[in-house]
């Protein structure tokens, strides 16, 4: 059996239900809530308010590793940077670097606001590896240092869920929300990722290009909502 720390509240005891059951969706207050709950119980996951959405919405970081790599995060990141661009360094000096460094990844949920999979999941996800002490997760711990970004996209994110709420239950369960979900762009957030003149953009540059450069980075989609 695989064995779990018990002072780590799990999801269905914050929210009523576990973030992925039918008819249920987790609103980005409690989620943020959850998230702070987590960083008190745990020391292997920090959470930063990087700051406001562009309604006000707080934006979270979350850095989920081992407690060890925790106190050696500068020196990681650093190491990240440095591998990212390597000029000047000789070829011993770029494998030293690789042997002492931990892979990076960025991992980012639900961008368009409609597709609720990848924030619902962030929940259970950062659960597990909180809570879990099976050789697998240990293992990842270890070796891995993910930055995750619960939720890119949190007034759209709180937009459907109060959109779906609201119907729930009625003749229009189920039907899609009818305005835009992020206040300028709407689904085409993701298009501004060149041009970064959403903050949200520009708190995602902020990670992947000025902090961490990582190895491996996933923006988490839900495709096939029907």
């Amino acid at each position: 059996a695989k064995t779990m720390i018990p002072q780590i509240t799990p999801p269905k005891a914050h929210f009523g239900f576990t973030p992925g059951d039918d008819n249920e969706l987790a609103r980005w207050d409690k989620i943020v809530e959850y998230f702070y709950l987590l960083e008190k119980q745990s020391d292997r996951i920090s959470v930063t308010d990087m700051g406001p959405s562009t309604e006000g919405n707080p934006f979270l970081k979350v850095i989920i590793t081992s407690p060890e790599n925790h106190k050696n995060l500068e020196e990681i990141r650093k190491t990240s940077m440095q591998l990212a661009d390597p000029r000047g360094l000789s070829q011993e000096e770029i494998d030293a670097l690789v042997k002492k460094g931990k892979a990076v990844s960025v991992q980012s949920m639900s961008l368009h606001a409609n597709e609720v999979g990848g924030t619902q999941m962030a929940i259970n996800l950062a659960y597990d590896l909180c809570a879990k002490e099976d050789e697998e997760v240990m293992n990842i711990l270890d070796n891995v240092v993910l930055v995750m970004v619960p939720c890119f996209n949190p007034d759209g994110q709180i937009m459907v869920t109060d959109w779906y709420y609201e119907y729930k239950g009625t003749e229009y369960d189920g039907c899609a929300f009818p305005k835009l979900y992020q206040l300028y762009t709407g689904h085409d957030n993701n298009r501004d990722a060149f041009c970064q003149n959403l903050i949200e953009s520009r708190y995602m540059g902020q990670i992947l290009f000025h902090e961490w450069m990582p190895q491996a980075y996933q923006d988490h989609h839900h495709m096939g909502s029907y």
